[in-house]
């Protein structure tokens, strides 16, 4: 039953991510813009006047982005969508404060390495990512009513199955993907290659990541 419900929830979200044209090309592009953020703020050396502007204007513009995206994911129309993404800010930060404040507190733990370090990837990889979305869903559909009712649809079994079956195509694939060396003999080929490595591996996160979210609200609502 868990698994049927899941798979349901999965199946419907992929019809509402790709059965809505708009809403996929202004998340292509939100997306692209981001990445495109990111890349510059790496990339960009503070030497100059200018290149110290163009730092700061893709510290503040990447989450910007980051949370624009967020919200076309978790609500598909683009209606009020400046003012979702203001809400999944506000309600992301002080999940991020605490996963900032345990991942510390375990650094400092010396004893039992193994223990520590998967309890640490555990709580970047699983409890934080899936805390927050649920707020995110929360906030989207009229608010967090309970904290214990929350929790209680963060770690159903149903949704641990649609993340655990996201984040194969959202982290595992693209990881493998980027991991595993193409042999090619010419170098235009090569560069042909690693680009669209990148460009499958970009798309995969976007499209896993989306599915995942919009299943787990799909799933929200249900429960509701």
């Amino acid at each position: 039953m868990t698994y049927s419900t899941s798979l349901r929830a999965i199946i419907s979200a992929a019809r509402s991510l790709f059965g809505n044209r708009r809403s996929l090309l202004l998340m292509l592009a939100v997306y692209a813009w981001f990445l495109a953020a990111v890349y510059l703020f790496v990339s960009t050396r503070e030497a100059t006047v200018s290149q110290l502007m163009l730092t700061l204007i893709t510290l503040i513009g990447a989450p910007a982005l980051f949370f624009v995206l967020q919200a076309a994911i978790v609500g598909p129309t683009s209606r009020g969508l400046l003012k979702r993404s203001l809400k999944l800010l506000l309600v992301s930060a002080p999940v991020v404060a605490l996963t900032l404040a345990a991942v510390y507190g375990l650094n400092k733990v010396h004893t039992h390495p193994a223990i520590v370090t998967t309890v640490r990837y555990l709580v970047w990889a699983v409890v934080a990512p899936l805390v927050v979305v649920q707020l995110w869903i929360a906030v989207s559909n009229g608010g967090v009513q309970s904290l214990r009712r929350l929790l209680g649809r963060t770690f159903a079994p149903q949704s641990m199955f649609v993340y655990a079956c996201g984040f194969l195509m959202f982290a595992i694939v693209p990881y493998l993907l980027l991991q595993k060396p193409v042999p090619a003999h010419r170098p235009w080929l090569e560069i042909s290659l690693i680009v669209a490595r990148l460009g499958v591996t970009a798309l995969l996160i976007l499209i896993g990541w989306s599915l995942t979210v919009r299943a787990l609200s799909i799933l929200s609502v249900t429960k509701t």
